[in-house]
C-alpha cells in the first residue's frame, strides 16, 4: 500500500467518524418533532402503519388534506407553512384596511377639531350659565331666609292675634254676662215700675173719686175721709 493510499484511508476514516457524530448530534439535539406536532392544535396528524408507513396532515376545521410523507418532519413543515400562509393572508387583509382606516381617522380628526372648538365654546357658555344659576340660587337662598324670618314674624304676630282673639272672646263673654244681668235688672225695674204705675193709677182714680165726692152737694166730710182712707 502506497503512502497516498494510507493518507486517503485515514481521511475516509475521520470523515466517517465526523459524519457519524453529525448524525448523532442531529438525532439527539435536533428539533423535537413530536412536541412540534402537539403544538399544532389546528391540524390533525395521522400515522398509517404497514409495509410503507406514512404520515399525513389535514386541517381540523374543514378537513383539508395538506401533505402525506413517510417523514414526520415533512408533514409538520407543510402544516407550519399552511399556518404561516393563513397568517400572511390575514395580515394582508388587515394591511389593506389600514389605508382606508387612516383616511377615515384623518376625516374624523378634522371633524373632531370642529366639534372640539364648538364644544369648548359651548362649555364656556355653560360655565357662564352655571355661574349665573349659582348666583340665582344664592339669591333665592337669601330670599328664602328672609321669607323664613318673615314667616316667623307672621307666626308670632298670628299667635299674638290669637291671644287677642281669646282675650276679646273673654271680654265678649263678660259683656254678655253683664248684659244678661243688666237685662234681668231692667226687667226687675220694669216690673217694679209697672207695679208703682199701677199704684199711681189706683191713687189717681181714688183722688178723682174723692174730688167728685167733695164737689157733690150734701156729702158729709167725715164720710169723705172714710172713703179716702179706704
Amino acid at each position: 500500500m502506497t503512502l497516498l493510499s494510507k493518507i486517503l484511508l485515514v481521511l475516509v476514516l475521520f470523515a466517517s467518524i465526523a459524519f457519524m457524530g453529525f448524525a448523532a448530534v442531529s438525532a439527539v439535539g435536533g428539533p423535537n418533532w413530536s412536541k412540534e406536532k402537539d403544538a399544532l392544535t389546528d391540524y390533525i396528524f395521522e400515522h398509517q402503519t404497514g409495509e410503507n408507513p406514512t404520515w399525513s396532515v389535514k386541517t381540523r376545521r374543514g378537513g383539508e388534506q395538506l401533505s402525506t410523507s413517510p417523514v414526520l418532519a415533512k408533514v409538520i413543515v407543510a402544516a407550519q407553512k399552511h399556518k404561516l400562509q393563513q397568517q400572511n393572508e390575514k395580515l394582508d387583509q388587515v394591511t389593506k384596511t389600514i389605508e382606508p382606516l387612516e383616511k377615515t381617522i384623518k376625516n374624523w380628526e378634522l371633524i373632531n377639531k370642529v366639534d372640539v372648538a364648538a364644544m369648548e365654546e359651548k362649555a364656556t357658555e355653560l360655565q357662564q350659565k352655571i355661574v349665573q344659576v349659582d348666583q340665582q340660587i344664592n339669591q333665592l337662598a337669601n330670599e328664602g331666609i328672609k321669607i323664613g324670618q318673615q314667616t316667623l314674624e307672621v307666626n308670632q304676630e298670628a299667635s299674638e292675634r290669637r291671644a287677642d282673639v281669646f282675650r276679646l272672646r273673654d271680654q265678649i263673654d263678660e259683656i254678655r254676662n253683664e248684659r244678661f244681668l243688666a237685662d234681668q235688672q231692667q226687667k226687675t225695674l220694669r216690673d217694679y215700675i209697672d207695679r208703682i204705675q199701677g199704684k199711681v193709677q189706683r191713687l189717681q182714680r181714688q183722688k178723682e173719686s174723692l174730688e167728685k165726692v167733695v164737689r157733690a152737694p150734701g156729702i158729709n166730710v167725715e164720710e169723705t175721709k172714710e172713703l179716702s182712707q179706704k
